[in-house]
C-alpha cells in the first residue's frame, strides 16, 4: 500500500513538472533614432535576435523613423516604466543623459551601443572608437589622392560620432599638408539630403577631389551624386559601413573604400554586458554588483575593417546571411 500510495505522489509530482507554466524570458530592448534604416535592419536586428534567443530571452527593437532625440527620450521612458531586464540604447549627443541617468536610477540597467554618453551611469559604451575611425577614413582617402586635392566632408549635426570622427579626420589630415578640407555638411542621416549636398558642393567648387561620408547614408547618397554627375573615379569617396547600397557602390568602384564598423561584435558584446549584469557568474561577482560595482568593462571598443572592392566579396557573403535571419524574423 504504501509502495502504492509512493509511486502515485511520484506520478503527481511528475505531471505538475511536466504542466508547470514555461518560465517567462527575459525583456530587453533595443532603442535608437533612425531605427529602420537598413544598416540596422540587417546587421543589429538579426545580430541580437540571435544573441537573445541563444541565451533564452527576447529583444524588442524601437524607436523613431528619424533623428528625433526628444521621441527617443519618451520612449526609453515608456520602456523603463515595463521594468525590462536592459535597454541597449543608441544616443544622439548629450541631449539623453538625463533620461539615461533615470532609466539606471530606476533600476533598469543600460548600455550605449555605436554611440556613447559618457557623462551619464551607463553601464557601458559598446562600440567603435570614433577619433581612430576617422583616423583611418583620412588615411585612405589621403592614399587615394596621393597625398593632395580638396575635400568634403559628409555627416550628421549633431552627433558625438560626428564630433569624434572628424576630430580624427583633422588630425590624421596633419600628416598631409596638401590635403585641405572644404567643410562639413550636415546630411541629416539621410540618403537623398546627402546626394543633393554632395552635387551642390561638386558644382561650387569644380576641382574637388574627394568625399569622406561618416554616417551610413553619407556614402550612397555621395555615391549617387557623383555617378550622376559623371565624376566615378574621378571624385574619390570613402564612407562608413557596409549596406547592401555601399558595398554595390564599392563593386561597382564608384565608393573606393568603406570603413566598416563590427556592428555584430559591439551588439553582441553589449548585449553580453547587460546579460552579464543580470546574471553574475561567480559569488564575488555578485557582491560587487551589490556594492553598486559591476564587474563590467567602462568602454568596449571593438574596432574597423577596410572594405575595398578586393575584399568586398567576404563582406557580401556576411550580408547575405544578415539578409536571411532577418527574413526570418518577420515571417
Amino acid at each position: 500500500m504504501r509502495r502504492l500510495a509512493f509511486i502515485l505522489l511520484i506520478a503527481v509530482l511528475s505531471a505538475g513538472l511536466l504542466f508547470a507554466a514555461p518560465k517567462e524570458k527575459e525583456q530587453y530592448y533595443w532603442i535608437a533614432s533612425v531605427s529602420t534604416i537598413p544598416l540596422f535592419l540587417f546587421h543589429d536586428y538579426p545580430t541580437l535576435k540571435e544573441e537573445a534567443e541563444s541565451s533564452g530571452a527576447e529583444i524588442h527593437f524601437l524607436g523613431p523613423n528619424t533623428i528625433d532625440i526628444d521621441m527617443e527620450n519618451t520612449i526609453l521612458e515608456q520602456v523603463m516604466a515595463k521594468k525590462p531586464a536592459g535597454v541597449l540604447f543608441m544616443p544622439f549627443g548629450e541631449g539623453h543623459n538625463s533620461t539615461i541617468n533615470k532609466c539606471i536610477e530606476s533600476g533598469v540597467p543600460l548600455v550605449c551601443i555605436d554611440g556613447d554618453a559618457p557623462n551619464t551611469k551607463r553601464l557601458t559604451y559598446s562600440g567603435t572608437d570614433w577619433v581612430t575611425l576617422g583616423r583611418v577614413q583620412a588615411r585612405v582617402l589621403a592614399g587615394l589622392l596621393d597625398g593632395k586635392g580638396k575635400i568634403m566632408l559628409s555627416a550628421v549635426i549633431p552627433n558625438d560620432n560626428t564630433r569624434k570622427a572628424r576630430q580624427g579626420i583633422e588630425e590624421e589630415m596633419k600628416n598631409y599638408p596638401g590635403i585641405k578640407i572644404l567643410g562639413l555638411q550636415n546630411d541629416k542621416g539621410l540618403v537623398e539630403e546627402a546626394a543633393r549636398l554632395a552635387a551642390e558642393q561638386m558644382q561650387a567648387n569644380p576641382d574637388l577631389n574627394g568625399f569622406i561620408g561618416i554616417d551610413a547614408s553619407s556614402g550612397p547618397g555621395i555615391a549617387k551624386a557623383v555617378e550622376e554627375a559623371g565624376k566615378t573615379g574621378k571624385i574619390k569617396i570613402v564612407c562608413v559601413d557596409n549596406t547592401p547600397d555601399i558595398v554595390e557602390a564599392v563593386q561597382k568602384k564608384v565608393i573606393q573604400a568603406a570603413i566598416v564598423q563590427k556592428r555584430e561584435a559591439f551588439e553582441v558584446w553589449g548585449f553580453r554586458a547587460l546579460y552579464a549584469y543580470n546574471h553574475p557568474g561567480t559569488p564575488i561577482m555578485q557582491k560587487y554588483k551589490d556594492l553598486g560595482m559591476a564587474m563590467i568593462p567602462n568602454e568596449m571598443l571593438t574596432g574597423v575593417l577596410v572594405m575595398t572592392p578586393d575584399n568586398v566579396g567576404g563582406v557580401l557573403d556576411v550580408l547575405n546571411y544578415q539578409e536571411q535571419v532577418y527574413k526570418g524574423m518577420k515571417k
